[in-house]
């Protein structure tokens, strides 16, 4: 499997290890950046460690740094990627696996996605998990159930597209093995 991930330099592992606080642009709210504020980077599909099928993004209600909703980067990945079935998370939800069944859990009282099991892009509905598919160039999602077999919830993938924006992403952020602070 695979997931979503920025190119936005202030993740990269300099950024991130540096003692310096970072503004991401996105505060508690999932509040967008303002109008001439949004950074410019994008959304890349990269592979995961393999423990499931299919692309999975998490923080899928927000609108990051740059300024796009995450569902909405999500889905013109998965448009790219349509051999992989997607997995969307609210930012207060969580996907809960034991086995081989899984359960979908989220936070009282957040703001998410959901609104009358239907997809709301303002944040006043509440946290849920979207299973996403490409059919005939279109996404066609619906809402994960709150219980069930994992086997009906994932899908082993198609095909697999590998993104070749990985390198340029590699190359930005190159890892030399050694962590901040644990120098050999």
């Amino acid at each position: 499997g695979g997931h979503s991930d920025s190119m936005d330099p202030e993740t990269y592992k300099e950024a991130m290890l540096n003692p310096l606080p970072v503004d991401s642009g996105q505060d508690e709210s999932g509040t967008a950046p303002a109008v001439g504020e949004a950074k410019s980077w994008e959304y890349i599909r990269i592979d995961g460690l393999g423990f499931l099928p299919g692309l999975c993004c998490a923080h899928h209600d927000r609108v990051q740094s740059n300024g796009i909703l995450r569902a909405h980067d999500f889905d013109a990945m998965l448009t790219r990627h349509s051999g992989e079935r997607g997995v969307g998370i609210d930012h207060w939800a969580a996907l809960v696996i034991d086995g081989d069944t899984f359960r979908t859990i989220s936070l009282p009282g957040k703001g998410g996605s959901v609104k009358d099991t239907t997809f709301c892009e303002d944040g006043s509905g509440v946290p849920g998990i979207w299973i996403k598919t490409v059919e005939q160039g279109q996404i066609r999602s619906w809402l994960a159930p709150s219980t069930g077999k994992l086997s009906e919830l994932l899908a082993p993938a198609e095909s697999i597209e590998q993104d070749p924006r990985v390198n340029v992403c590699r190359a930005q952020n190159p890892d030399d093995t050694r962590f901040h602070g644990m120098e050999p």
